[in-house]
């Protein structure tokens, strides 16, 4: 805060010129151009991401250059990141402790099925200890339009979560588990939120994938870029100090209960809540002692009657009689609408199961990226972790693109367009389910989605039915399209050590001889694409390249205006936002052109909005932008142009467009991880060898 304030105070001095760019400035820009690089200049960007160039080779000893990096730094680097060890990990690295930290138990809220808790206390600001993944979902309405009631639906955030603001696809959303999904939300006692995105993550190796093996870096020939999410460290952090054996509470935004309310219930937010307290507080003020019996029972009634008239979600914050609001009143109306919220140790000893057995670091395996390893020494036939499923159907996961039907051998009456699938959504890969059956799981206990796939030699875990009481067995015996029309959760599956696992061992499943033959296949086609140049600009697996990786990491970089890019462009799939609030009154445009504005301080992400970078100006040996914004106004569809003047360098950012990074591109591996034989219920195979639509006529 007080660099902020230092910072408008120095902005109130900056002195007054016009929008014109600085020619010298520009110039000088210019002339340091050749220090950047083109796309496939492979040598430049190596050297600027770190990646590891090949100086000479023999076929007893490859020498290696890393950049600015020393080998041995790099290789300590590395380690550190795979074993990922870190301070808020402190009560896991004693082998000899076997605390869990983390329980899978009932939910302190009335029909909310199982909840996260902790038995370990955090302070405000406290990360909790197990990163997890963000999986995007792009698009859904246009592929999947007839999905908005389907059990899916329930559990995604927008797409900020991962992205800060920015937009990855036209319409994204963000499925994150472990907290994401598994806490539930109570908007008056939420305790847990999630980082914003950008404080997560930087390109470490210069490319979007995140994936580092050993010393091996992701390139352009990786057959397994796009086949993992690359947010692959989404944190969760307390928000208030949090208690031993306390419930772990998201807030999922007040439109998520309003929205719902038809089969929910009224749901009170935070402020009925304190309304509610404060209102109480009131009630029992002049009562000497608090004694209920002083309040009269029908002044209470009457109260409620208002209350409700007044706003029937502040009513449903009250206890429905007297005597439960003296108690209200000493634990206030959140804690009370869920008592049981915290509970002993022994309690979730004995009514729950332990969700911390695995964390996540870089993977042993090549083309893994991360993977799950061992808090503790896990016997064989142990439980490692214990994890309800999301139910959903293949069909939900398909892309859909529109072509002329005569180009795929479709002939139509219409002249509508045919849609062929052309993909699906990344979401597939971590899914479970079987060849011969059209209903998926999806797995949201904590890191679970970081378990790699191992050879049946190698792999030292296995997948069966959880034999935890909540676990719905009977739903086994239900009709396939029972199932899919569910809209709650139910059935459980527990991951069971096959073998001895050791602290720090990575955790690996067989996915099955489906699996492996997909992903031989998918090598085999990746292969043969890089022989032909075309193929490889088909696949449009971007690299970001290392002037990417320096812009974002260097706040003192120069960003090129528009005319200095037609001599040293950026890579097409980048874009430059800029950081601008526009005014809140009209804006009078100049010349009927553009609207010209100075630029003042934002700290909210969803103020980042595309624009052109006209040009620039030193000014006591700072850098000051003048750039071209556009924005539309959302309720009447009208656009003003601004000509926004000196923005500082940080208010700018290089992102990459829409449908750009690997996991949107063509020909990525995607195949759905295989359950054990005899695990699917017979009744629930209803599909034959290859059969998935592939194109129909709308």
């Amino acid at each position: 805060m007080a660099q902020s304030l230092l910072f408008m105070l120095w902005l109130l001095q900056l002195p007054i010129i016009t929008a014109n760019a600085d020619n010298n400035a520009v110039e000088k820009s210019t002339s340091e151009s050749s220090s950047l690089f083109t796309r496939y200049d492979r040598k430049a960007y190596d050297q600027a991401a770190g990646h590891p160039i090949i100086i000479n080779s023999t076929a007893n000893e490859t020498l290696l250059k890393y950049g600015n990096l020393d080998k041995d730094d790099l290789i300590q680097r590395l380690q550190q990141r795979k074993n990922n060890i870190n301070s808020s990990q402190r009560y896991n690295d004693d082998p000899n402790n076997n605390k869990c930290t983390t329980y899978l138990a009932p939910s302190s809220i009335s029909n909310s099925g199982l909840g996260m808790y902790t038995t370990i206390p955090y302070n405000r600001g406290d990360t909790f200890h197990l990163p997890e993944i963000g999986i995007m979902l792009q698009d859904r309405d246009a592929h999947y339009p007839k999905g908005s009631n389907k059990l899916l639906e329930q559990y995604p955030w927008g797409a900020r979560v991962l992205t800060g603001g920015f937009h990855e696809v036209t319409t994204g959303a963000a499925m994150v588990p472990g907290v994401g999904m598994l806490a539930n939300s109570h908007l008056g006692l939420a305790n847990f939120r999630h980082m914003d995105a950008w404080k997560l993550q930087i390109e470490e190796d210069g490319t979007d994938t995140m994936s580092v093996e050993g010393l091996q870096s992701s390139t352009l020939e990786d057959v397994g870029r796009g086949s993992s999410s690359y947010h692959s460290r989404v944190l969760f952090y307390a928000d208030k100090n949090i208690q031993r054996g306390e419930e772990l509470f998201v807030n999922y935004g007040d439109e998520w209960f309003t929205a719902r309310e038809e089969w929910i219930g009224v749901i009170p937010s935070e402020e009925n809540y304190k309304e509610a307290d404060r209102m109480i507080d009131e009630l029992f003020s002049w009562v000497e002692g608090h004694d209920a019996v002083v309040v009269d029972h029908q002044a209470y009634e009457v109260l409620l009657k208002d209350v409700e008239k007044k706003d029937k979600r502040l009513r449903a914050a009250f206890p429905d009689n007297v005597q439960d609001a003296l108690i209200a009143k000493e634990i206030g109306t959140a804690r009370f609408s869920a008592r049981s919220s915290i509970q002993s140790i022994e309690w979730l000893e004995e009514n729950g199961v332990c969700i911390d057995n695995l964390v996540s670091g870089t993977s042993t395996i090549a083309q893994a990226g991360r993977g799950a390893f061992a808090t503790r020494n896990i016997n064989k036939s142990s439980v490692i972790s214990t994890t309800p499923l999301i139910t959903l159907e293949r069909e939900q996961l398909q892309l859909w693109e529109e072509v002329d039907g005569s180009v795929v051998g479709v002939e139509s009456e219409k002249e509508d367009k045919i849609l062929e699938m052309v993909g699906h959504q990344l979401l597939l890969n971590y899914c479970y389910g079987h060849a011969n059956s059209s209903l998926l799981l999806f797995p949201y206990s904590p890191t679970v989605n970081f378990i790699n796939h191992g050879s049946k030699e190698k792999a030292n875990a296995e997948i069966m039915w959880s034999s935890y009481p909540y676990h719905k067995g009977e739903w086994l015996n239900l009709s396939l399209e029972e199932v899919k029309e569910l809209n709650k959760t139910g059935l459980m599956v527990d991951i069971v050590a096959t073998k001895d696992i050791s602290l720090g061992e990575e955790v690996l499943l067989y996915y099955g001889k489906d699996w492996e033959n997909s992903w031989n296949e998918h090598i085999k086609d990746w292969t043969a694409a890089e022989n032909e140049q075309d193929d490889i600009i088909e696949k449009n697996v971007t690299d970001t390249l290392g002037v990417h990786l320096n812009q974002r990491r260097n706040s003192e970089s120069i960003i090129w205006t528009v005319e200095e890019q037609k001599n040293q462009p950026y890579p097409p799939y980048l874009e430059t936002v800029c950081r601008f609030k526009p005014p809140t009154e009209k804006c009078q445009d100049d010349n009927n052109d553009y609207c010209t504005i100075r630029w003042s301080l934002s700290m909210n992400e969803m103020h980042d909005k595309p624009c052109d970078v006209i040009s620039r100006s030193s000014i006591d040996g700072n850098d000051w932008y003048f750039a071209h914004i556009n924005i539309t106004d959302s309720s009447s569809n009208e656009m003003t142009r601004y000509h926004v003047e000196f923005l500082p360098r940080y208010a700018i950012r290089l992102i990459n467009r829409k449908y750009t990074k690997d996991q949107y591109s063509r020909g990525v591996f995607r195949e759905v991880i295989g359950l054990p034989d005899g695990l699917f219920p017979d009744h629930w195979m209803d599909l034959k060898e290859d059969d998935e639509r592939y194109i129909y006529q709308d």
